[in-house]
């Protein structure tokens, strides 16, 4: 290996493992690593492990006997598709129907079709990119960080939906997975243990490395991330700006309370900027943020 190369793999794992270390995260060695016994938990657990609990019965289901015929995708379809996405939604569905849940819709997705996950996850502001940046190029952090999201730098955690593409970035996503667990290797490679539908033709487990080019991002269960925002974003984080505006001062309800970033919403933004003595560029970048979460602290 060329010297810059090197040097280039010896930074990233010293980042992830830095990163690691700052979110409180040690991980079991990937020869020990064994999935977790998750068969006494009730309803009073998280529910992304209650949804878990319910992929890890059906691994081992086989698919047919004709291609794409499984009970995932006649549960949803009422036909044969590829069920990866299919697997995951039926997975939510016996969460919510054995533990009085309500996580459709709202938590997780009810969808079919790989490339329609993603969208949901970023529309509630729970989308985070292996690349560190969201699809219109905002960047993003984690919450409680100082340091923007480098590239294959997020560790994701048990429950996570992990998606992947194989032709186009740009285009979406071609297969997705529910995360099991993490391991890391003897040389510091972090290593995602998932559990898939339609893989080729069964419910299995599978592990890929952190830095898989394949690897799109990652849908959570709980907000673990803010992004970059600005003028025209829409989404369920600029509804919850409009609001912390408005216990601020900054902002009034007559304005809107929405999820769209208006020019109204700006200029309020701008001020805000001003009267803390940073740049006034009207975008919630990260060092905004962490001045607005310092102020609403100290709100009565």
């Amino acid at each position: 290996m060329k010297r810059t190369a090197f040097l280039a793999v010896l930074l990233l794992l010293l980042l992830i493992v830095g990163l690691a270390m700052a979110q409180n995260r040690t991980f079991v060695a990937t020869d020990s690593w064994t999935p977790p016994d998750l068969s006494e938990l009730t309803a009073t657990d998280a529910p992304e492990l209650l949804l878990l609990k319910v992929a890890q019965g059906e691994v081992g289901y086989i698919e047919g006997p004709l291609p794409d015929e499984s009970k995932y995708g006649e549960w949803f379809a009422h036909g044969r598709v590829a069920w990866c996405a299919e697997f995951i939604t039926w997975c939510v569905d016996q969460v919510d129907q054995r533990y009085g849940t309500n996580l459709m819709k709202v938590t997780f997705p009810r969808y079919g079709g790989p490339s329609t996950g993603a969208p949901f996850f970023m529309q509630k502001g729970r989308f985070i990119s292996d690349t560190g940046r969201l699809p219109n190029n905002q960047k993003q952090w984690l919450i409680g960080s100082d340091q923007y999201l480098s590239a294959n730098t997020y560790i994701p955690y048990p429950g996570d939906y992990v998606w992947f593409y194989y032709y186009n970035r740009s285009v979406g996503t071609d297969h997705v997975a529910l995360v099991e667990g993490i391991s890391q290797d003897a040389d510091g490679t972090i290593v995602i243990h998932a559990i898939e539908g339609n893989n080729p033709d069964r419910v299995q487990r599978a592990a890929y490395v952190l830095t898989d080019k394949r690897i799109y991002g990652y849908g959570t269960p709980v907000k673990r991330a803010y992004s970059n925002l600005r003028i025209y974003n829409q989404n369920d984080d600029v509804l919850a700006l409009q609001k912390d505006m408005v216990t601020l001062g900054y902002y009034t309800s007559e304005e809107g309370q929405d999820g769209y970033f208006t020019k109204a919403l700006e200029e309020s933004v701008k001020q805000l900027q001003r009267d803390q003595k940073l740049k006034p560029t009207g975008i919630v970048d990260m060092e905004t943020r962490n001045v607005m979460e310092t102020l609403l602290t100290k709100k009565p």
